[in-house]
């Protein structure tokens, strides 16, 4: 404050909005609260003044405060999300032999979904997210399985139309803008590392394949719950497009079905 004789009572208040927001005393609602753990995410919310903190999470740490819950079972009666979620492990370590695997599981989901559609004109096109080790321009020659390498995989087995494969990264989002969920679009595969982890949902996408990346139980739970919400929150009464998929390779799925179950569990 400065001293003013112009001022109410010899005094002049300066405007600040981070005051504004201490004398309100705010509820202070943080999504994906388990990510504001560092000392300097604490200190921007103490600076609020807040009356209360609620923090939601689908991967709560081991010091939330948890008040309330929903099982992954609950939601699945409401016909929210998709189960079972199977976990599959292909006996190959070759990364290309697993999305080979993929395309032939995503194109026996298209059918029955065009079948859904002559039965009840509900439109559904399932999507293959496809997790890799690499998308940076200075990465590909590092030996990690690249966002590029897949890319050109998938278009040379001449199953993939290159409209069909969208690249999601910190760099490049081929999704921006587009309405995944209209059957003018075309996007069958979107392939990413970590752009996916958090805050996206599209109902559509039905298996996740995991060639890379992250083995952290959270992070892994919140990639595969990419792909765990049921399209129109209405099961199909179809077992393949009622259930969502996640395929890893030989050697990696040992620890990535661990995360993953103890995560959902």
């Amino acid at each position: 404050k400065e001293s003013s004789e112009d001022s109410l009572f010899g005094i002049k208040v300066k405007t600040s909005f981070g005051n504004v927001i201490k004398i309100l005393e705010p509820l202070v609602i943080l999504d994906e609260g388990h990510k504001a753990k560092s000392e300097l995410a604490a200190s921007a919310i103490v600076e609020c003044n807040p009356s209360c903190v609620c923090e939601l999470t689908a991967t709560p740490t081991d010091q939330a405060n948890v008040l309330f819950s929903v099982a992954g079972r609950e939601l699945e009666k409401e016909e929210m999300i998709k189960l079972d979620l199977n976990l599959i492990e292909k006996d190959t370590v070759e990364w290309k032999s697993l999305v080979n695997y993929s395309i032939d599981h995503l194109n026996q989901l298209q059918k029955a979904a065009e079948k859904h559609k002559e039965a009840t004109g509900i439109y559904i096109r399932p999507i293959n997210l496809i997790q890799v080790e690499a998308t940076g321009k200075d990465q590909r020659k590092d030996g990690n399985i690249h966002a590029d390498d897949v890319k050109e995989h998938l278009i040379d087995t001449g199953l993939v139309r290159e409209d069909e494969i969208a690249v999601k990264t910190s760099s490049k989002n081929d999704i921006e803008g587009k309405d995944l969920l209209s059957n003018q679009c075309p996007i069958r595969f979107i392939i990413t590392k970590q752009a996916l982890q958090e805050g996206w949902d599209c109902p559509f996408a039905y298996s996740l394949t995991v060639l890379g990346g992250s083995r952290s139980k959270t992070a892994l739970t919140q990639l595969v719950g990419r792909v765990l919400r049921q399209p129109y929150a209405r099961k199909t009464k179809i077992k393949e497009l009622d259930e969502s998929y996640v395929f890893c390779l030989r050697d990696s799925s040992k620890d990535l079905v661990k995360a993953i179950r103890t995560g959902f569990e």
